[in-house]
């Protein structure tokens, strides 16, 4: 049986899509859908940076920079914007399927091919953020599907707060979606597909709030000197 990759498939009809996939001898479709889901992450995260998304700390210094180290500042935000795309698109795809490779024996191809529709919700998930932080003038802190906003209630250290806003309603539903396929293409025991998800996750959100965290302001100086 040849499966064609489906990632709209994938994501709401995910029994059938599985019962495929469980089914299939080859795998075909994958290389041009790769190349569609990096263009989509580039152009997300241009437009992201267009409206200012992930910048307020710099954009909130404007007037401890002259009108030349500001500029060139603005260009090292996007050209990381757009590297960060690029990151971004392979950590998510291609590291996580090598992990669930090793660790669950499950085919390589097919755990790419799983993180394919995963990496769509996250895509998905960006699209529907970056409009609402950007209509309500809301920070990446306060994104209202996120635990963001409970954080800043009950804690006071920003570096918490930034990791409590990685954590958003469309994250756990990849988790879910994630545990649905993998717990059924791997012999292990579920419990360790599991924490390996969620070892997974929670590496990436205090990877997200470090950089969330760190002072762009400081580090514009330093390219600049």
């Amino acid at each position: 049986m040849i499966y064609e990759t489906s990632i709209i498939k994938g994501i709401f009809r995910p029994q059938v899509n599985l019962y495929q996939l469980l089914n299939a001898e080859t795998t075909g479709g994958i290389g041009w859908r790769i190349v569609v889901l990096y263009l989509f992450s580039l152009f997300i995260f241009a437009a992201g940076a267009y409206f200012g998304i992930g910048t307020e700390t710099y954009s909130g210094a404007i007037t401890d920079f002259s009108r030349e180290e500001f500029e060139v500042g603005k260009l090292f935000l996007l050209l990381g914007k757009l590297v960060s795309s690029l990151l971004y698109t392979t950590l998510l795809l291609w590291f996580p399927a090598s992990v669930y490779w090793i660790v669950l024996d499950v085919s390589y191809k097919k755990a790419l091919i799983v993180q394919m529709v995963v990496f769509s919700i996250h895509l998905v998930e960006k699209a529907i953020t970056y409009p609402v932080l950007v209509i309500f003038n809301l920070n990446q802190a306060s994104n209202p599907f996120s635990l963001g906003v409970i954080a800043q209630q009950l804690i006071n250290h920003e570096y918490w707060v930034h990791f409590f806003s990685s954590i958003t309603l469309f994250q756990l539903v990849t988790i879910t979606f994630l545990h649905f396929y993998l717990s059924r293409l791997t012999e292990k025991n579920r419990y360790l597909t599991f924490f390996t998800i969620l070892l997974f996750y929670l590496l990436s959100w205090l990877l997200h709030a470090f950089m969330a965290y760190i002072e762009v302001p400081v580090l514009v100086r330093m390219w600049l000197r």
